[in-house]
């Protein structure tokens, strides 16, 4: 956990000079902000880097007369999407110390947010970068595609995820971070991922290439697979050729 200590008002280039001079957090006077004359210090603490901390700094100048509330700066401060929570206290004589609990993502929703271990999206840039499975389907069904995704994740968890797309209609599809394609449709998709399971455990055993192999599940009986699949041949001279190397 982090924690850093600066005075209210404290340029950057100053606050940066002293850390370098001292190499140590620094603790001096500031100018106070106007209204909240018994404020002098600002205590950022939490699982949260330099540029969130910027933020929060910010957002908590900015504020002006309402400093001296901390009811308040608990609002402003939970009111960014990135945080999940945070405590806020006043320390005699005129520290504020915040404590701050970000979100924690678990997949990218959408290519412009991010999803936490409840399914509630958020929106961070401090989280881009990260390498988390990646959700597609409509705003309004986050739920829904949370739900796909930890059943696909329960039925495969030997597998990466790398992709899961819900549709406006309902139809599924995923793809595994070894490569592995799969179309299961809108109807029993729960049904068809077990029979996509059984398939992928098997071309697995034969040593099929998943880079760019689809498996079509949208069918009553059966799967349809696109992709370099071993001919007769082959499995029977690699199954011959694997016996012959286990001879002494």
């Amino acid at each position: 956990m982090t924690c850093h200590r600066m005075p209210f008002g404290l340029p950057r280039h100053a606050l940066r000079a002293l850390l370098l001079l001292i190499m140590m957090p620094s603790v001096q006077a500031a100018t106070e902000p106007n209204g909240a004359s018994d404020l002098r210090y600002m205590v950022i603490a939490g699982d949260v880097g330099e540029g969130e901390r910027d933020q929060i700094r910010r957002v908590v100048l900015a504020m002006e007369d309402a400093l001296s509330d901390i009811d308040e700066v608990r609002t402003r401060v939970q009111a960014l999407s990135w945080v999940a929570a945070a405590e806020v206290q006043f320390n005699w004589p005129d520290e504020l110390t915040i404590n701050v609990h970000p979100e924690r993502a678990i997949a990218y929703w959408n290519e412009s947010a991010f999803i936490n271990k409840e399914g509630i999206a958020f929106q961070s840039r401090f989280h881009a970068g990260i390498d988390l499975p990646h959700l597609y389907g409509p705003e309004d069904q986050v739920d829904e595609v949370m739900r796909r995704y930890l059943e696909i994740r329960r039925a495969l968890p030997d597998f990466l995820i790398e992709m899961v797309e819900v549709r406006a209609r309902g139809a599924v599809a995923f793809e595994l971070r070894a490569g592995w394609q799969v179309l299961l449709g809108s109807n029993d998709v729960s049904e068809r991922l077990q029979r996509s399971v059984v398939v992928i455990n098997r071309l697995e055993r034969m040593g099929v290439d998943p880079t760019n192999t689809r498996i079509d599940a949208r069918y009553t009986d059966g799967v349809a697979i696109n992709g370099p699949i071993p001919t007769t041949e082959l499995l029977l001279t690699t199954h011959q050729n694997s016996i012959e190397g286990n001879k002494l």
